[in-house]
């Protein structure tokens, strides 16, 4: 339960300890992040804020690798309809989360005025929309579980995971404080121990058969140890209240909450309907096949995009354009074999059990998905850099729509074809995507890029035909169809013959890519 983003990088806001990534990742630099606190920052800061970059690039490895880890472990231990619950659970609180911070936290990082009057005015609003936001869901419970057709634990499972949203939002004006500061180092300790010490917590419990209150009793314990260590790597910072600031917090907040809660919509928005139109069930089987497709945009996308926020807004001129392509074929390369194996070899996934069947056929559907994804997010990333982020906005907006509208008229088909509407609008909205940045990103040239991707189509090419014959050997060898062992020599026969053809034709676009990271750090 987890990210998409504000600014640099579309992610799913982070609610701690639940295993989905569908929610605005704040916590990636963002243009502004370059700049925070006073005016005329040095060259030396600059540098910081880049290297920052990198930190928070290793927060979200360490963050969703826990949240990974926690989905795998519920999958194999959960029926599909308790799977369901957790993603239900997960939406209300990524729009709880949104709503009861009301952006404040946020605007610490641009405050241009009496900072510690601004942080403990945050501290009370925080902590007021945050109890308040609590206390209506909690007595809401059973209504919003028997609205989305999860009356059987729902409401539990909401109570539970919306408890710790007043330590979040006090948390987070400490963790801002530390962005605004360009202490990235101590920024990322709290959440990076917490969704750590959550994800072992939530794991023994539910190998101890607690079911899906294992989850909730490490979103607990998560929320409360954030708290705790941001107390210990900056100065707790006490309620109080100023006016003058708080009009100010709440006039820049509002828009960022409103900008983030889109963003949940947008990512959210087949979680709804599936919950409403299918039931709980459904929705475990669809929720499953869907964070597996998603999770190299996760676990990548954000990281290079991240990293190249800053890559990119040091450029100027048409070098912006040329910058993108090289971000755009860096994702591909990475990209490349994992879709491949969501393709190829997505019954792979019944290694959790074979109650997962109709899981393996949305990631089928979707194995192309982080990838379209990532590409929207690139040159979302792009335009902002090219000081265009209204352009991103509506490009969002577009999704949106357009996603909404689809799912509408196929929900009741079935989660498979909700898969596949999904990655059609998304392969659209990219197309649509590319099309604005050659318009509008200076240098940007989508034909001199897709020539740049012959190595990463031969590569595939090579690995498609490793896994075929990996697989047929195995099948020669009277290996199961879903085994560890098959699943480890497909893996191994993909990523092996991928990363050597690739190697061996030496791409000068492909090897520059790597040049994003380097160059942000």
């Amino acid at each position: 339960m987890s990210s998409r983003r504000h600014g640099g990088a579309v992610a799913r806001l982070e609610v701690h300890g639940a295993p989905d990534e569908r929610a605005p990742d704040e916590h990636a630099p963002d243009e502004q992040d370059a700049q925070p606190g006073d005016e005329g920052r040095t060259g030396s800061d600059e540098g910081r804020a880049a290297r920052g970059a990198l930190w928070f690039a290793t927060n979200g490895i360490v963050v969703k690798g826990a949240q990974t880890l926690v989905l795998l472990t519920l999958a194999a231990t959960l029926a599909p309809s308790a799977l369901g619950l957790v993603a239900l659970g997960t939406l209300v609180v990524n729009v709880s989360a949104i709503l009861g911070n009301l952006g404040t936290s946020g605007a610490l990082v641009y405050w241009r005025g009496d900072v510690g009057a601004a942080a403990r005015t945050a501290v009370t609003i925080g902590l007021v929309s945050a109890s308040a936001m609590t206390l209506l869901l909690w007595f809401t419970a059973p209504a919003l579980a028997t609205a989305l057709r999860a009356e059987d634990g729902g409401a539990a499972v909401i109570r539970g995971l919306v408890v710790t949203l007043p330590a979040l939002a006090v948390a987070a004006v400490t963790q801002e404080l530390l962005r605004r500061e360009l202490r990235f180092l101590r920024r990322i300790v709290p959440e990076a121990t917490g969704a750590v010490v959550g994800a072992v917590v939530a794991i023994v419990l539910a190998t101890q058969g607690l079911g899906v209150m294992s989850l909730v009793a490490g979103q607990v314990v998560q929320g409360v140890l954030t708290l705790l260590l941001a107390w210990v790597v900056h100065a707790p910072v006490l309620p109080g209240w100023d006016s003058a600031s708080a009009r100010g917090l709440l006039s820049y907040g509002a828009p960022f909450a409103g900008a983030n809660l889109l963003e949940v919509l947008q990512l959210n928005v087949d979680y709804l309907l599936v919950a409403r139109v299918l039931g709980a069930v459904a929705l475990g089987q669809y929720s499953l096949g869907f964070r597996i497709a998603y999770m190299p945009y996760v676990l990548l996308v954000l990281v290079v995009t991240g990293a190249a926020f800053p890559y990119l807004c040091r450029r100027r001129g048409e070098s912006v354009g040329h910058a993108a392509e090289v971000v755009l074929t860096v994702l591909t390369a990475l990209l490349a074999p994992l879709c491949v194996l969501s393709a190829l070899a997505p019954e792979q996934l019944m290694l959790l059990g074979t109650k997962w069947a109709d899981a393996v056929s949305v990631l089928a559907a979707m194995a192309l998905f982080s990838w379209v994804l990532g590409l929207t997010q690139a040159i979302q990333v792009a335009l902002n850099a090219s000081g265009l982020p209204g352009v991103a906005m509506r490009l969002r907006l577009m999704h949106l729509a357009g996603l909404s509208v689809a799912l509408l008229v196929v929900v009741r088909s079935g989660v498979v074809a909700v898969a596949w509407t999904q990655t059609v609008v998304t392969t659209a909205t990219a197309v649509v995507a590319v099309l604005v940045a050659t318009r509008l990103v200076a240098g940007f040239d989508p034909v001199r890029w897709l020539r740049s991707l012959w190595p990463v189509a031969l590569a595939s090419g090579v690995a498609v035909l490793a896994l075929l014959v990996v697989d047929a050997v195995g099948d020669g060898l009277g290996l199961a169809e879903v085994s560890v062992v098959r699943t480890v020599l497909l893996g191994l026969a993909v990523l092996t013959t991928y990363a050597a053809t690739l190697w061996i034709t030496r791409s000068t676009q492909v090897r520059a890519a790597w040049s994003v990271v380097r160059d942000a750090s």
